[in-house]
């Protein structure tokens, strides 16, 4: 939900293709001096010329645009105060060519334009024919590991150099042992890049260049956090930065029938039915058993935190086995207010339904 949401937000700043735009808008190869270059610049509603370009020896990107270029471009490297003009002698759909200047040193630029589709964000920045060059074959660095005695398989993702500092990315796997492992192991693999312009990290630093011109970071680790006979919960933490108005930071629980290999939810088994667009609002009366387990603290800012966290409607769930673990989602303004409460079985008994008492059966059968 929180990565469609990102992708709502870039969409009321990335530009849409629109028959006015400049002739010059799109994607571009060429030589800065001599050095081979690709470039995509898009236009923004009332607003300057904005993108991207990178050497093909480096494939960082490096930010473009119109605002107070004074007919030029500007660029300017992510972190790096350092600015340099691009001055146009010729600018058409056909043709870019002009002067790129720092200080005193100057080199000449010419760039032809090159066929592009719109990709996920829209817009040239984020197409396949600006990001494939970036592109390169998945690499993993493998590691055993053991979560309370059971063996699984860590994969570390080796980013290319161009991605290493704003990229880390691990999942795992493990060796099947019940019917539904296969099928949790193929949707587990479903985290790790495949060496792609489709690669979910690309596409979110695509989406950062989309709307400022230079990768985002994206951080994501998948864990085994609870395993018996009959279920597999997995915790995905994310720390993304996509574009958007600020970074997403989150995590998500998904639990496995190691019989079926589908996923559970875990709101099935207290019987909530699906409320507006699919989302599920705790009970009022297993949200107040939640609330009364909340940390209790008289200091102030604890007390605005409790009155935050009373007011929110949708939790995460976590399944444990003592019981199942409830975190508020919070706007990242107060999300310092999280915290996680754990009703325990004995707690829970009043709200199961025969769904949640089967599937406690299980837990307890292993």
């Amino acid at each position: 939900m929180r990565w469609l949401a990102a992708l709502a937000a870039l969409a009321f700043a990335v530009p849409a293709a629109a028959q006015d735009d400049p002739a010059w808008a799109g994607v571009w190869e060429g030589k800065v001096g001599n050095s081979p270059v690709r470039l995509c610049v898009d236009v923004w509603p009332g607003g300057p010329a904005r993108g991207a370009y990178y050497y093909l020896s480096a494939l960082e990107p490096i930010q473009l645009s119109d605002y107070d270029g004074e007919g030029g471009w500007i660029e300017q490297a992510a972190g790096n105060d350092a600015t340099a003009l691009w001055e146009f002698t010729e600018q058409t759909g056909t043709r870019l060519r002009g002067t790129w200047r720092q200080d005193r040193r100057s080199l000449p630029f010419d760039l032809r334009p090159v066929t592009w589709t719109e990709g996920e964000w829209g817009g040239p920045c984020s197409s396949a024919a600006f990001l494939e060059p970036r592109v390169r074959p998945a690499a993993f660095a493998i590691e055993p590991a053991t979560k309370d005695g059971w063996a699984y398989v860590r994969h570390l993702y080796r980013p290319p150099a161009h991605f290493r500092e704003e990229t880390s990315i691990e999942a795992f796997s493990f060796a099947p042992q019940q019917p539904g492992d296969a099928a949790i192991n193929a949707t587990l693999t479903a985290y790790r890049p495949r060496g792609a312009v489709g690669d979910e990290f690309l596409q979110c630093h695509a989406g950062q260049i989309a709307s400022i011109g230079y990768d985002g970071f994206f951080d994501q680790l998948v864990e085994p956090r609870l395993v018996s006979r009959a279920f597999l919960t997995v915790a995905e933490h994310n720390d993304q930065s996509c574009g958007g108005t600020h970074p997403n930071t989150w995590t998500v629980y998904r639990t496995f029938d190691r019989d079926t290999g589908r996923p559970i939810d875990l709101y099935d088994w207290i019987g909530d039915p699906l409320g507006p667009d699919e989302a599920r609002p705790l009970p009022t009366r297993l949200r107040d058993a939640v609330l009364a387990s909340w940390p209790n603290d008289s200091d102030e800012g604890a007390q605005e935190c409790r009155d935050v966290v009373a007011s929110t409607d949708f939790w995460t769930l976590e399944l444990a086995r003592d019981g199942i673990s409830f975190s508020p989602d919070l706007p990242r303004v107060v999300m310092a207010c999280g915290d996680t409460v754990l009703l325990t079985w004995k707690d829970l008994d009043p709200y199961l339904d025969s769904e949640g008492r089967a599937g406690l059966a299980r837990l307890r059968g292993d």
